[in-house]
């Protein structure tokens, strides 16, 4: 009994070179994609859960950028609030030297004058202090919407309100300092009581020692404030810093997802490249027909 022919019909086979062509096909140009992006998640379908959790470490890095804008500005409105109040402790230390000056026996009306003069362009200086502008706000005016916390003749201008920046999820902090709680309340601020030692250094010296008790309190309150202040500054420093590890892990994090290990990626291209230029060969034997099987 003549054995059966299980040879597999040329057109079956043709199909089969052909799917399988275009599958390794597929694979190559698939490996080349991501070995030109550097990318293993370049759609959708590369991974739904990694791409899951890539677009919410993407979210996270979104986030953390605006933190780190949000810190550079806070640092930006306390740095200068320290320097202007470092700059005003100084001054006002040196109106009281200048009061001990002219408390001093020898001190004569034209001496206590050239004081006077002196304590009056102090004054003016701490006005401009007064109105330190950080990207174009005055820092001690609150929210008010001008351009100065105090007028020319140091009076207060401003609108008392804290203004705040987000530096992390839950947390803000105040970056200004109303001009009210560091120079004091109008009409018993510093700007008065220099008004008035100025005019005693000419008018009434025996008034200059309770004046210097009251320049002393009022010295101490801006003290204050610059302690505020600087301790705010550590905690935007230390925020920074842990603002930007957070970073830097989510990135990691994000490349471990995202980024192709590329010597990976070539080591199975060049082997797809093998396989596919195998797969060249068997289809183009495949689709040649034989005189054989024409003949049949």
């Amino acid at each position: 009994m003549p054995s059966a022919d299980f040879r597999m019909p040329n057109s079956l086979l043709t199909n089969n070179s052909l799917s399988a062509l275009q599958q390794s096909f597929a694979k190559l140009t698939d490996l080349q994609d991501e070995a030109s992006s550097l990318k293993r998640l370049r759609k959708p379908s590369d991974g739904p859960a990694d791409v899951v959790s890539a677009m919410q470490l993407h979210a996270g890095l979104d986030r953390n950028d605006q933190y780190t804008r949000n810190l550079s500005d806070a640092q930006g409105w306390l740095g200068n609030a320290d320097n202007a109040l470092t700059s005003v402790v100084t001054q006002l230390q040196r109106v009281n030297t200048l009061i001990v000056q002219a408390s001093n026996a020898s001190s004569d009306p034209s001496a206590r004058q050239t004081i006077a003069n002196e304590v009056d362009s102090i004054r003016q200086t701490l006005i401009g202090l007064a109105n330190t502008q950080y990207a174009g706000r005055p820092i001690f005016a609150g929210t008010a919407s001008g351009n100065v916390a105090y007028d020319a003749s140091g009076q207060y201008v401003g609108v008392s309100a804290n203004v705040e920046r987000n530096i992390a999820p839950g947390q803000q902090i105040q970056v200004n300092v109303n001009g009210d709680s560091v120079f004091g309340t109008p009409g018993s601020d510093v700007f008065s009581t220099l008004s008035q030692i100025s005019q005693a250094l000419t008018t009434d010296p025996s008034q200059l020692s309770s004046l210097q008790a009251t320049l002393t309190g009022q010295t101490t309150q801006v003290q204050s404030q610059l302690s505020l202040v600087g301790s705010q500054f550590s905690r935007v420093q230390a925020m920074q810093s842990q603002n930007t590890s957070d970073g830097l892990t989510m990135k990691q994090n994000l490349s471990s997802i995202e980024d192709a290990d590329i010597a990976q990626v070539m080591v199975q291209l060049q082997a797809q490249q093998v396989a596919y230029q195998a797969a060249l060969q068997a289809t183009a034997q495949a689709i040649q027909p034989s005189l054989a099987a024409f003949l049949k």
